[in-house]
């Protein structure tokens, strides 16, 4: 009971091609994401320390801060006794930091968190400075010669004050929400366009499946990518293939059944007419004498037998038409053997027929998977057809060839001249490549001139390792 649905849960959770061609569009999707969103932030922060930033900015933030600094100082009266006084002043100003220092001591702060230290290596409070037009004289218009540290005039004396701007988060945050939301639908995006790409694929396969159901099996199902999808649209495809190949079996088994029916009417229609006439002539005794009857019911004895052989070969025709590859009964041969046994022995009566037979033969030592039930009709019909329409007078040659995958044996003969008058609907000929077509085989067959030749190809058994 466990084992049984650990094995179905098993099967469950297998992962499919789809599934995984579909999380990795969503990392990629979201990798993508995450690396416009890391690009557009550090692009609208360098951006904003660029235009925020600047010196000169700054540089006018501080002087503009500095004169309200010292104007509120002075109106109110405020010295280093009360300084937290300025606590009213530096209230209403924003993400701002003020920082005073008087002989080199902070005294006051802002934000108690805070304090901006003044570096000893700078010239402090103006000592000995070097003249520069960028560093101003110490005590003019509340500057020092440091550019960041400006002078303040407190009531009992002088400050130095230090200004700290910390910009309005409103700017960054704004970066980050805007990088945020086009990160997410860029990545929403790619894996939607992904999503699309499969939908539109799953509606392609269904408009070419209704072209199908419309009969028009000639139209390709399109087979794209590697995964369940692709799969589908190969087998439908093969299913569409084999359903042609069978409607097209179909059909050229009418027709040759269309054929052989209109041949066999053809062919029975003269020995029968034949044979009712003589029939007619003994029934009115129009015969004469004796030996004119034995003529007439020697005839009809003929007619009769050649009618008989016509119906015997379709009876043949019809049961060999009506097995499939699978109804064959296949048995293990010797190659040697089988010519031996099957060939040769019909070769000797061809011989004591007053036939030449030459033959040519490479080395067999193949073995064959044959039906020699079946594979002995194939021989009696190409021998019958050789007592009926070769040239006795000429030789016939048989070659036998082996190669890596069959065993080839041909027939060549000479056509006699009385085989040119009689009619035949070759259904000894179709019968035998209806059975070596059961064999996997070949067989073949033409005229070139007044030689007949015949081909006929055994698949070799592959070798066990």
């Amino acid at each position: 009971m466990y084992g049984e649905r650990g094995t179905g849960l098993s099967k469950g959770w297998k992962i499919s091609r789809l599934g995984i061609e579909l999380g990795l569009a969503a990392v990629i999707s979201a990798a993508a994401g995450l690396a416009l969103y890391i690009g557009l932030n550090t692009f609208g922060y360098g951006l904003l320390d660029q235009n925020l930033m600047r010196e000169d900015v700054l540089a006018a933030k501080e002087q503009e801060y500095a004169d309200s600094l010292q104007t509120y100082v002075m109106e109110h009266g405020i010295s280093s006794e009360n300084i937290r006084a300025l606590d009213e002043w530096a209230g209403e100003k924003k993400n701002f930091i003020v920082t005073l220092y008087k002989d080199r001591t902070m005294i006051y702060c802002n934000d108690g968190r805070v304090a901006v230290t003044v570096s000893h290596t700078e010239n402090w409070e103006g000592e000995n400075p070097e003249p520069d037009s960028d560093h101003k004289e110490s005590g003019q218009n509340g500057e020092t010669a440091i550019p960041w540290v400006y002078r303040l005039q407190l009531s009992d004396g002088s400050a130095d004050a230090v200004f700290s701007f910390l910009f309005d988060p409103y700017y960054y945050g704004a970066v980050n929400a805007v990088s945020g939301l086009v990160a997410v639908l860029v990545s929403m995006t790619l894996l939607l366009l992904f999503i699309h790409g499969k939908v539109q694929y799953i509606a392609q396969l269904e408009r070419e499946i209704q072209i199908l159901q419309g009969g028009d099996l000639d139209y390709a199902i399109t087979v794209s990518g590697r995964d369940e999808l692709a799969s589908l649209a190969a087998e439908m495809n093969a299913m569409r293939l084999a359903i042609k190949e069978r409607q097209e079996q179909e059909e050229r088994a009418r027709n040759a059944n269309r054929e052989l029916v209109t041949a066999m009417s053809h062919d029975l229609r003269t020995p029968l007419t034949s044979l009712l006439g003589y029939v007619d002539i003994l029934q009115m005794d129009r015969c004469g004498n004796g030996e004119q009857m034995k003529k007439c019911l020697s005839a009809v004895k003929d007619k009769a037998y050649q009618i008989k052989e016509m119906s015997d070969q379709m009876f043949e025709y019809f049961i060999v038409y009506g097995k499939d590859e699978e109804e064959v009964e296949l048995t293990e041969v010797n190659g040697a053997e089988f010519l031996g046994q099957i060939v040769e022995e019909s070769l000797f009566d061809l011989e004591n027929e007053g036939f030449l037979i030459e033959r040519e033969s490479d080395e067999i030592s193949c073995r064959l998977m044959t039906d020699i039930r079946l594979v002995r009709r194939v021989f009696g019909n190409v021998f019958s057809n050789l007592l009926k329409y070769a040239d006795r007078s000429r030789p016939v040659r048989v070659e036998y060839r082996q190669t890596e995958q069959a065993l080839i044996i041909r027939f060549a003969n000479s056509v006699c001249r009385e085989a040119e008058q009689k009619e035949s609907s070759n259904i000894g000929l179709k019968t035998c490549e209806k059975i070596m077509s059961c064999h996997r085989g070949k067989f073949s067959c033409r005229r070139e001139g007044e030689q007949f030749l015949l081909e006929l190809e055994f698949p070799i058994r592959e070798k066990r390792s």
